[in-house]
């Protein structure tokens, strides 16, 4: 609508301009035999001076406009590059694409001290998933285990009685969780009642819970496969 609004009144100050110069150009080859004609002849003068500054003043006017128009359209395309910009990189943090640092929570999964810790066992994948669907309730923005994202399609398995993460085998306890969240006090009080605990403590294994404020969750490295996708027409 403004760019609209600036080429109407550019169009407007064009034929203002051209049809006082044309005016403006007559006057000048009158030719004069008396001083009533001469003096008719200086105040068209005047007039085609006084034409020539006001076409002057509207040639800035047109140049301003035009120069205000050249910055409303580098703005608005500044403005939408930077939109869509901001979107995918919303988009890649919300798929795990993106390293995050800052406060979070350290979890230490490690036997009890009843239980020999040179033993070699393997937390179960339920047991893990449980606790991460917990994480997620209390406010976790990301968590990895053993420097692996975890995200929502990451797929917890036991093959031979060894716990793998999305095919990759998962070392025994003690086993290491980082874990970022926007309020960390909320997220490490709730864990400390979870029912998780509970569940891990059932199994002879504990978690240790600290606070950290300064933790590195990593991105997400493996492909990403996506099933069951249809191709969407475009509406014309």
């Amino acid at each position: 609508m403004n760019k609209l609004r600036v080429v109407l009144k550019t169009a407007v100050l064009l034929v203002t301009v051209l049809c006082g110069y044309t005016a403006a150009s007559t006057t000048e080859h009158i030719p004069f035999t008396n001083a009533s004609d001469r003096n008719d002849v200086l105040k068209l003068q005047e007039t085609l001076e006084e034409e020539q500054e006001r076409r002057q003043g509207l040639y800035e006017r047109i140049r301003e406009n035009e120069s205000l128009l050249k910055e409303y359209n580098t703005e608005q395309k500044n403005s939408r590059e930077y939109a869509m910009q901001q979107a995918v990189e919303d988009l890649k943090a919300k798929a795990g694409m993106t390293e995050q640092s800052g406060n979070g929570v350290k979890i230490t999964i490690s036997p009890s001290s009843s239980v020999n810790i040179g033993e070699g066992r393997s937390v179960r994948p339920v047991l893990l998933r449980r606790l991460v669907n917990e994480l997620n309730q209390f406010g976790a923005g990301a968590v990895s285990i053993e420097g692996k994202r975890i995200l929502e399609t990451t797929a917890f398995r036991s093959i031979d009685g060894v716990t793998h993460i999305d095919g990759r085998r998962l070392p025994d306890i003690p086993l290491e969780m980082k874990v970022m969240a926007e309020n960390t006090d909320q997220l490490y009080n709730e864990l400390l009642v979870s029912e998780s605990k509970e569940y891990f403590s059932l199994e002879n294994m504990k978690l240790n819970a600290q606070k950290k404020e300064n933790l590195t969750v990593p991105s997400y490295n493996e492909v990403r496969r996506v099933q069951h996708m249809e191709v969407m027409e475009e509406d014309e």
